[in-house]
This record gives structure tokens, C-alpha cells and sequence, in this order.
């Protein structure tokens, strides 16, 4: 199941390395990754793929400190 998520976060490095390890381990395949600097903080977009319900995901990134937001779209599968 594709999922789509944006995100804000600090406008730090190390605060997208961490977003990045948590989507990961987690067991999520990123598939699209759009990242727009702002002063404060970075708005990503990304797009995710995983069996696993999207709610294990987003309660991990929730727990980040530097994560400010995070909301989340279920992306229509296409018919192969």
C-alpha cells in the first residue's frame, strides 16, 4: 500500500538523517522524497510502500523532536 506523508521538520541535517532511519527501520520502502528548505524548518513530501499499517510509522516520526507535523495520504494502487 502506497502512502503519502508530509512532513515538517527542523531545519537541521541530522533531523533528516533521523526521519530517514526511522522510515527504515521501520520497514518502509521510500519512493519519493521532495524536500524544500524554508527558514525555519524543511517540508517534505515523500512517498512510502509497505504491507504494514501507516500508523507505525507515523507514531514513530510523531516521537521525534525535531518533527514538527506530520500528516498522512493513502495513494491509490494501480491495477497492473
Amino acid at each position: 500500500m502506497k502512502h503519502s506523508l508530509t512532513l515538517n521538520l527542523a531545519n537541521q541535517t541530522v533531523a533528516v538523517e533521523r526521519f530517514l532511519r526511522v522510515v527504515r527501520h521501520r520497514g518502509f520502502k521510500l519512493t519519493a522524497l521532495e524536500l524544500a528548505s524554508k527558514e525555519e524548518d524543511f517540508a517534505i513530501k515523500i512517498t512510502v510502500d509497505s504491507d504494514k499499517p501507516i500508523y507505525l510509522l507515523t507514531q514513530q516520526l510523531n516521537k521525534l523532536v525535531d518533527v514538527h507535523s506530520v500528516t498522512t495520504a493513502q495513494l491509490q494502487q494501480q491495477a497492473s
